[in-house]
């Protein structure tokens, strides 16, 4: 038999005797804790356990950059959805604006446009909360434009 072999052999048969109960231990009675005590370790527990989630979260998010839609140069301008799993979203990266197609398994570029379809505000909040109903208005508009446009040919 292989050395390295027996040696694995050896410390497996090692760690399940260490994990036996030893007769002297039996013998030892611990008396559970009162029903108060019981109930303030097992809130202690879980307030730990929630706490260190959100640190984790904190962490993450703050290693990460950010949540999402917190980016400087790309923003969702708008969101029409087509279906239950398929969407248009309007966005601007770096100042020019797309059009986009989404379905479960691709995102498509429909259309590049030459000129802003509708105007940001300059210290607007990225996501649907900084357009106004004047510019969501304008881009239903100019959406209804481009695809009946493409039924005229």
């Amino acid at each position: 038999m292989p050395r390295l072999k027996r040696d694995f052999i050896i410390m497996i048969y090692v760690l399940l005797i260490s994990c036996l109960p030893v007769a002297g231990w039996s013998a030892e009675t611990v008396a559970p804790p009162s029903g108060a005590n019981a109930m303030m370790r097992t809130l202690f527990g879980l307030g730990v356990v929630v706490a260190l989630i959100f640190a984790l979260a904190w962490t993450s998010r703050r290693l990460s950059g950010g949540g999402l839609g917190h980016n400087k140069f790309m923003k969702i301008l708008a969101v029409q959805a087509l279906g239950a799993r398929e969407k248009i979203i309007l966005v601007d990266v770096g100042g020019k604006q797309m059009m986009l197609g989404v379905t479960p398994g691709r995102i498509a570029t429909l259309h590049v446009f030459d000129e802003p379809v509708m105007q940001i505000a300059p210290n607007a909040e990225p996501g649907a909360g900084s357009l106004s109903a004047r510019s969501a208005s304008e881009f239903s508009r100019k959406l209804h434009e481009f695809l009946n446009q493409g039924n005229k040919s």
